[in-house]
């Protein structure tokens, strides 16, 4: 029997994102780097055809190793917050949850009133009339919406060819995540977990990533938060040991 690390990717990512975790986050558990619905090795998500984070959720706790006796989760963006309810759904136990920069706007929408900065980026996006548009969700216009928003304006155009086509492949997907991510039910007084968490953000990140990480750490006393320096995002991307390192400084603390 054994005890995992369970690694969650983020939209128009893949489980590589999580391949060179170093070994000290790790502490002695096996890792299990799964591909959400929709990426490769599964099979792609045929335009039209609807789906929510409860949906990946349901699938990696269905896909649990069999031999898992406990598990630790990490979640990055979209992966923090099926994160959050896989944690809800294993049948092992679930020894600690680590979310960097978990995406819970359908709870940041209700509570806007406290995020000033956050109100005025989220109604920017929500006024787009391309944001949750089914005709175009997932093509090269919402794609470079959704690209800019989460970098910097004019990041999709920069970006070549090949990784345009890579992240058009699960464009649906993509779509599919962040209107799940918008519509989510749950406030954040439905995200208080019991077991030991981190929620960690980039200071260089959105004022809307910033203000869903302290909603949720507000409900969760027994939870710790990270902030990263030079860290934006994406940073698990383009800077992973700037982001491993304040991960292995906040596991070991």
């Amino acid at each position: 029997m054994t005890a995992y690390s369970v690694f969650i990717h983020s939209s128009g990512t893949s489980p590589a994102l999580w391949a060179n975790v170093p070994v000290s986050i790790l502490a002695g558990t096996q890792p299990w780097m799964p591909a959400n619905l929709g990426y490769a090795p599964l099979p792609p998500v045929a335009r039209g055809v609807p789906l929510t984070a409860d949906d990946d959720a349901r699938h990696l706790a269905q896909s649990l190793p069999a031999d898992a006796t406990s598990v630790r989760i990490f979640g990055h963006s979209y992966g923090g917050l099926v994160a959050l309810k896989l944690a809800r759904l294993v049948h092992v136990p679930v020894e600690s949850l680590f979310l960097l920069e978990p995406v819970l706007f359908g709870a940041l929408r209700r509570a806007l009133d406290r995020h000033p900065e956050a109100a005025s980026e989220v109604n920017t996006l929500e006024t787009s009339p391309i944001f949750l548009n089914d005709a175009v969700g997932g093509t090269a216009p919402w794609m470079e919406m959704f690209v800019d928003y989460w970098n910097r304006p004019g990041s999709w155009a920069r970006m070549p060819t090949a990784m345009q086509d890579g992240q058009l492949a699960v464009g649906w997907k993509m779509y599919q995540e962040v209107r799940s991510v918008s519509q989510d039910p749950a406030d954040f007084a439905d995200w208080r977990m019991a077991m030991p968490m981190i929620v960690a953000w980039g200071d260089l990140t959105t004022a809307s990533a910033k203000a869903m990480a302290h909603e949720l750490l507000a409900v969760n006393p027994q939870a710790r938060g990270l902030t990263i320096p030079g860290a934006n995002h994406m940073a698990i991307l383009v800077k992973p040991q700037l982001v491993f390192a304040a991960m292995e400084a906040a596991l070991a603390a």
